[in-house]
């Protein structure tokens, strides 16, 4: 591991820089992003990021699009422009842990779901402006993960009378599992940059969510397999379910049967 050791030459170059520090934001000192290029710090680099090419991402590409309100009809479906779409209310979408969109594809950083939720259009708006006034469109670049609201949410007025059939929808959502990618940011950018804008993002999902990178996802799955590997003790969750000790599929949901028990 990396550790720094002060020395003497330090310790006065960083008393001698504390006094030129420049003081903005009712008396705080300035973001890293904001600072000054003489402000010094030992974990820091300094040096300036290269810029990404138009081959690699074009330009027009880089922030985050606008996700529409309403989904759109394709020319291959049943539904006739200008129709309202209607679809199940069914809650096996949420749950289960995500299998297919649980990893990085350009494998730097992201947030990722820590639990089922869903995601209005109010949400993808607050995240996409946020995040693309905070991006150096030169050398950093936002894709979504997420698809744009396409499940149909419905509300029924208080006192209405029940019954005449199903009512138009009244806003779309879209469903999102545990361990979702919910969005990724890449480019030429280190950690802490990245910390800081998407640690925001994650607080603005009305479901909990965390900063991810492609370090931390390998970390985690080298530290399950050893955790199985050196286990000693057999009767695990899944030793347990999977011979049904003591009748224990009695007191277990469907849901913790297939799933595992995270996902109750």
């Amino acid at each position: 591991e990396f550790s720094f050791q002060p020395t003497i030459s330090s310790i006065m170059w960083r008393q001698r820089l504390s006094s030129a520090v420049v003081v903005d934001n009712f008396g705080r000192q300035p973001s890293r992003c904001l600072a000054a290029p003489y402000l010094w710090h030992w974990r820091v680099n300094w040096k300036p990021k290269p810029a990404l090419s138009e081959a690699e991402v074009p330009r027009d590409q880089r922030r985050l699009p606008i996700r529409p309100k309403v989904p759109t009809s394709n020319a291959g479906s049943l539904v006739s422009p200008g129709a309202k779409w209607h679809y199940t209310q069914s809650r096996a979408i949420f749950r289960g842990p995500e299998l297919v969109h649980n990893k990085l594809i350009h494998k730097q950083f992201g947030v990722q779901a820590l639990e089922a939720g869903v995601m209005l259009h109010n949400h993808f708006e607050t995240i996409r402006m946020s995040l693309n006034r905070k991006l150096d469109l030169d050398r950093m670049f936002a894709v979504w993960r997420v698809d744009a609201p396409w499940m149909a949410g419905y509300k029924r007025p208080p006192g209405l009378t029940l019954g005449g059939g199903k009512r138009d929808p009244k806003f779309y959502k879209s469903p999102v599992k545990d361990e979702r990618i919910i969005l990724e940011l890449g480019g030429n950018l280190d950690w802490q940059e990245a910390f800081r804008m998407l640690r925001q993002m994650a607080g603005y999902l009305p479901f909990k969510a965390r900063f991810v990178s492609q370090e931390m996802l390998d970390f985690e799955q080298r530290y399950d397999q050893y955790v199985s590997e050196v286990n000693v003790n057999p009767f695990d969750f899944d030793f347990v379910r999977k011979h049904n000790l003591c009748n224990v599929e009695r007191h277990l949901t469907p849901y913790a049967i297939k799933h595992g028990r995270r996902w109750w």
